[in-house]
């Protein structure tokens, strides 16, 4: 039953190209509805969530607010069939060889047993489940955590794809005892070269050059970088390495600190307090490649 889909080809030549500045993002992104709906569906699921938080290391808040921005907590799981996109995908040839590999694995996960063709079902990009697997992380790392014989992400019941997700994170470094990121006040005349991601500090030593955590800390071996995602005139933070793990779910700066900030206030903490420049314009794809050019060639 499976056919080339025009529908599949057409978003992918036409993806919106990402101008949203931070704070607009994160409007959205860490709503009050979505924290709302993030504590109900934790407290929904505690009993289930304390058991992989003990299994894999990984906040039970930091999985909850993964599928917060991935599915609205299972609300918008996607109704593509993920064969029929991932057969589209690898015949339209811009990235063959990568959905060529994904559909292989997606047909694995049939033989397996862990679903039925008509049930694989997801975004049009083949993405899959409470927190949009793509089939090869599913075969690699996702778990029957219900140990029910199937390692079901798509069922109505959250529990393998939570799981999962923290298994996931697990296998790529995860941190305990350590958090994603603090927000930080930066003082008046800061060497702001030192805002990079491969200077890395302690706490301490970042306090001694007068960078110190608006609210929270870290243990003190623990080793961060400044981040200041929309320039020296918004909100700055140190990020540790669970940054860098939540990268591999989604590289975007925007979504990590979503994900890291939405989890924070699923658990209670303050909103960010710095003001961010929303007198500030985005620039766009076309003035960014622009920018960069102009700096490489100066």
């Amino acid at each position: 039953s499976i056919r080339y889909d025009p529908d599949v080809v057409a978003r992918d030549r036409n993806q919106a190209e990402f101008t949203k500045p931070i704070w607009d993002y994160l409007d959205s992104a860490v709503s009050a509805r979505r924290i709302s709906d993030g504590r109900r569906a934790g407290s929904t699921h505690r009993y289930r969530r304390s058991q992989f938080e003990a299994e894999y290391g990984v906040p039970a808040e930091i999985v909850t607010a993964i599928w917060g921005l991935e599915s609205a907590y299972g609300s918008f799981r996607g109704d593509h069939s993920t064969l029929q996109s991932l057969a589209t995908l690898a015949y339209d040839g811009r990235r063959a060889a990568f959905f060529e590999g994904e559909l292989i694995a997606a047909l694995r996960i049939l033989d397996s047993g862990d679903v039925r063709p008509a049930d694989m079902r997801g975004s049009w990009a083949g993405a899959m489940g409470h927190t949009q697997f793509m089939p090869s992380s599913l075969l690699a790392r996702a778990v029957d955590f219900d140990a029910d014989g199937k390692r079901d992400i798509w069922a109505d019941d959250p529990t393998d794809a939570l799981a999962s997700t923290a298994r996931y994170l697990q296998s790529f470094g995860w941190t305990t005892d350590q958090p994603w990121g603090l927000e930080v006040q930066v003082p008046e005349g800061f060497d702001y070269t030192l805002a990079r991601r491969d200077i890395r500090k302690t706490l301490s030593e970042w306090a001694a050059l007068g960078v110190k955590p608006v609210i929270g800390t870290a243990p003190a071996d623990a080793r961060a970088s400044l981040l200041l995602p929309a320039g020296h005139k918004g909100v700055a933070l140190v990020v540790f390495n669970n940054f860098k793990v939540l990268e591999t779910y989604n590289r975007a700066d925007a979504y990590v600190i979503g994900v890291g900030h939405l989890s924070d206030r699923i658990s209670g903490s303050r909103a960010f307090q710095a003001s961010w420049p929303k007198g500030d314009a985005a620039l766009s794809r076309e003035q960014m490649r622009e920018l960069q050019t102009l700096l490489k060639a100066g």
